[in-house]
This record gives structure tokens, sequence and C-alpha cells, in this order.
């Protein structure tokens, strides 16, 4: 079906299947008919069918109303109806892209697991707990979350408040316990900080060329002789938008540490680097929780005497 594709860029995952348009006339809808009706006749020739029940399409825009395309091939009409959001690969895309849903969807599933460790918890000895918090919790928060961080820092507070209790719960501490001291026991970072150790591992790989190409495309390093030049930093385009990945991703690993950024592998680097961003946080003073997309936490160097 790649090859049938003209006006669309595919996307396929096992049985999971997705069209990408560049740009679609919410009057007419001429490129997506014109495409689905490739794909049909594929599908005849290929003696497969598309469910046109579990098919639906989603436009990133702010508008309001929902439409429907409607095509006929060999006889057969086939529509199929706009959606506000959808699911893809576990991850809820809504057309305005804030990621409240799935937001929402993070909050739901933890606090359903949440129940079943409150409950075990005077049954299990704190290294299990802990165990069951890393393997069944952790996870809930760290998929896709350098992609949902777009989301308002109302929404990630909410998430904040329900990842300091599974800790809190796994370490079988009060609720006013202090949330540093809570992380330093579990060894877990705040999640502003997870999600900028994810990106940070991304952007070595980038750097060390161990992603697709049209990732490495995006990033140029800074030329010269400034002193950002030496030390490597990578270009910043201040006029692009703040929630954009070539900002972002720039912007994220010029905050890492020099000495971290030619380490042998990826592993090495997330591990060290984790342990500064959590040392630097046990003893920054000033360190307050920060959801802003746009910022990064700088490791506070001390000076040995």
């Amino acid at each position: 079906m790649i090859y049938a594709c003209n006006l669309s860029k595919p996307y396929l995952f096992a049985d999971d299947g997705a069209l990408f348009f560049d740009q679609t006339c919410r009057n007419s809808f001429v490129n997506m008919k014109i495409e689905l009706l490739t794909i049909f006749k594929w599908l005849s020739v290929n003696k497969l069918s598309l469910n046109s029940q579990k098919s639906s399409f989603l436009i990133f825009d702010a508008d309001d109303q929902h439409n429907e395309i409607e095509v006929e091939c060999n006889n057969v009409s086939i529509t199929i109806e706009e959606c506000k959001e959808t699911k893809y690969l576990g991850l809820i895309l809504d057309s305005k892209l804030n990621f409240k849903s799935h937001v929402d969807y993070i909050i739901k599933k933890v606090t359903k697991r949440i129940g079943a460790m409150y409950r075990s918890k005077s049954l299990l000895p704190i290294k299990y707990r802990k165990m069951f918090a890393n393997a069944l919790m952790l996870p809930q928060f760290d998929y896709l979350d350098t992609i949902y961080s777009r989301a308002s820092k109302t929404k990630l507070a909410e998430l904040d408040i329900i990842y300091k209790k599974v800790a809190k719960i796994a370490l079988d501490v009060p609720r006013t316990e202090s949330s540093l001291n809570v992380y330093k026991d579990m060894k877990w970072l705040p999640l502003h900080l997870r999600r900028q150790l994810h990106l940070a591992n991304y952007m070595f790989r980038i750097i060390h060329d161990n992603c697709p190409t049209n990732f490495s495309n995006k990033f140029s390093y800074i030329s010269g002789g400034s002193r950002s030049s030496d030390m490597c930093n990578l270009y910043v385009n201040r006029s692009a938008s703040h929630k954009n990945f070539q900002y972002l991703g720039s912007k994220c690993w010029n905050n890492v540490p020099v000495d971290l950024r030619n380490l042998s592998d990826v592993t090495c680097f997330s591990n060290t680097y984790k342990k500064q961003l959590l040392a630097s946080i046990l003893t920054d003073e000033s360190y307050v929780t920060d959801n802003s997309i746009e910022k990064f936490y700088t490791i506070t160097i001390i000076p040995s005497n």
C-alpha cells in the first residue's frame, strides 16, 4: 500500500495504518478523496477490504464542525466520518493537539492501579512495592512523554500529583513528606525532569547518527568562534514556535553538560545525566517544579573546597 499512495504519507505499524496529508481543504477534501479511491482500488485488487466502521479522519485545526467523506468504488459507497480525537499507537491525538484527553487517560489508568497498590502495601515489603511502582506505574508516565509534554501546565500539574502519590504509597510515608526526599528514596526524577532526560536521550541518538536521517537533518551546529560554538552547541531558531521539535531539541541539548555529550552510548549517557540531575535538585535550594515546555533545568555545580 505504501507504493499506492501518491498524495499522502503512509504510516504503517502492524495492523494500524494512517495517512498524513500536508494540506487539506475542508470545503472539498479533494486530495483525500482521490487518495482514498486509489487505496480502495489497491485493496480490491489484493482481495482486501477497509473497515469503514473503524476508520475515521482527524484534521488538526480549531474548527468544531464535523464533516464526512464519501467515496464510491465499484458501485460500493463508503463513508468515513471526522473525529475530534483518536487513539493511535497508545497516544490519544486531538484536533487541537492540547493532549488534554491523553493526560486524563493516563491519570485514569494509573488511578486504577493505585488502588491495588494501596490495598497491598501492608502485605508487600518495600522492595516489592518499589518494583510494582517501577514496573507498572512508571511506564504509564514515560510513554511518549516528550510528545504529550505540550499539554497545558495545569494538566501536567495533575500528573505530578498522581506521580507523587504513587511514590509515597510505595514508600509508605505520610502525604506531607517532602517530595525531594521521596524522589531521593525512589531514585526518581520529578516528571518535568524525566521528560527533559528522555528528550536529551533522543537528542543524543540524533547527534550520534543513531536515528532516521529526517531527524538529524533538522539540526546544525553553531558556526563561528563563539563560546557556544566551542561547546558544540546547536543552533536555536528563535523565530520558531516554542513547541517546535527543532527548537526544543536544540535548547535541551545545549543544556546538557559538555562532559556528557561524547559518552560511549546512550545508556551510559542517560544513567549519568539522571544521577547528576537528581543530585543537583537535592542540593539546589532554589529548585522549583516548572512544567513549561520550553524551560529546561540547568545542573547546579557546587565547587569543591
